[in-house]
């Protein structure tokens, strides 16, 4: 492929997300002007193109339960990429209680092993919002970054206190918790 085809491909791409913006943040206007809040939220998570606008564009707005449910759902779609809905994932725990955000076998638990691949430092792999609690999860990231040739990755593991996670999903089996800046004694793990 020519670099001539390949940006036509990238500018075809470009106009579609343009096209894709212009065409749901009307709708998504809409539902929050109708208070139709799971609309608002499926409108805005199951589009990235308007993923980190759009939670901007309504935040104000939600109710307390969709300031929790919307980021959350935001970051297990694609918010890791977005800083932006990281910014609203960080508040969310304050909007539900532990009892919504946790498993009921986890609030008991003095503290909780996590674990995460990355590409970021030790220092600053706290700073990370998705963790997982199963070493094999973390594992399957690492090795497919590996794979594709993606940047070096780390694995690491830490604890954390229940009340301090925001939010925990396993809706796509990966055991996610996820944190911010709370999860203690972090190391680095051997792969």
């Amino acid at each position: 492929m020519s670099k001539t085809e390949f940006n036509a491909i990238l500018s075809e791409m470009a106009n579609r997300r343009v096209l894709t913006y212009r065409r749901l943040m009307p709708q998504l206007d809409e539902a929050a002007k109708a208070g139709d809040w799971e609309n608002v939220d499926a409108l805005i998570t199951l589009n990235p193109e308007i993923m980190e606008d759009g939670l901007k564009r309504v935040y104000p707005f939600l109710p307390d339960e969709y300031k929790f449910s919307i980021p959350t759902d935001c970051q297990r779609h694609h918010g890791d990429h977005m800083p932006g809905v990281r910014k609203y994932v960080r508040q969310a725990r304050k909007y539900a209680p532990i009892e919504k955000r946790i498993p009921a076998e986890m609030i008991t638990l003095p503290e909780i092993e996590i674990y995460r691949a990355g590409t970021e430092p030790l220092d600053k792999a706290a700073y990370r919002i998705s963790w997982t609690t199963s070493l094999d999860v973390a594992k399957w990231f690492y090795d497919r970054a590996v794979t594709f040739r993606w940047p070096q990755r780390h694995i690491y593991k830490g604890i954390i206190k229940p009340e301090k996670i925001i939010c925990c999903s396993d809706g796509r089996k990966e055991k996610e918790v996820m944190q911010y800046n709370s999860v203690k004694n972090i190391v680095e793990l051997e792969r």
